[in-house]
């Protein structure tokens, strides 16, 4: 029951990207109404299924520049380190599901423009997406020279084979779009700060990141 709630809320998230604008890689804006609050410890396990894919070109066989050349032990791996990185706000990604997709060619290329909606739109109809989580991570070849990026509006993230960080450190600062966090502007060592290898958060950071996970499981974002 709980493969079929995500795959429901997987599709409707498709059909709300399909028609809302193009997709800049631009950060997913703060909650504005969460509630004032101040992290404490121990805080509570927050467990959100992930799904992660290798994405395939599907009309090359012999793996062409479309083609994600990581594998599914890789992601393995980046779904490990990333717990790693989220253990302070004791949000945890199980079960870690991992497949390989294949997908059309212009939606690759399209999300090599960063414009998402062309994947999103075929997304379990044109091509499979097995097993959806609550948050679903994609591996392509190429995202126009960005480490990865978040469409608004949606629980899907993107990340390039040849990031200028950490695999585990883009995915994450992607899932922390996904939560509700803006980009910090003003200390290299915070996970939400562009194009480093900063790992940390803040405790206000927390508790946007747990209030958005809520929201998620509760299903009322």
């Amino acid at each position: 029951m709980l493969r079929v709630a995500y795959l429901v809320a997987f599709v409707g998230l498709v059909a709300s990207a399909c028609s809302a604008a193009a997709t800049e890689p631009v950060a997913v804006p703060a909650a504005t109404a969460a509630p004032e609050s101040t992290v404490s410890s121990p805080l509570e396990a927050i467990v959100l299924p992930l799904s992660l894919y290798v994405v395939h070109d599907a009309a090359d066989a012999d793996g062409s520049s479309w083609s994600s050349q990581r594998d599914t032990a890789r992601l393995l791996e980046i779904a490990e380190r990333m717990g790693d990185i989220w253990a302070d706000a004791n949000i945890r990604f199980e079960p870690v599901t991992v497949a390989t997709i294949e997908a059309p060619t212009e939606a690759l290329v399209d999300l090599a423009r960063l414009e998402a909606r062309t994947f999103l739109a075929g997304a379990g109809v044109e091509f499979e997406v097995p097993d959806p989580g609550v948050l679903n991570g994609f591996y392509v070849a190429d995202l126009a020279g960005v480490n990865g990026f978040a469409p608004n509006g949606t629980r899907t993230f993107y990340v390039t084979d040849q990031p200028s960080v950490h695999d585990e450190r883009v995915s994450s600062h992607e899932i922390g779009h996904l939560l509700g966090l803006h980009h910090a502007l003003d200390d290299s060592g915070r996970l939400m700060f562009g194009g480093t290898n900063g790992m940390a958060l803040t405790d206000d950071e927390i508790t946007v990141a747990r209030y958005f996970a809520n929201g998620i499981l509760d299903a009322v974002r």
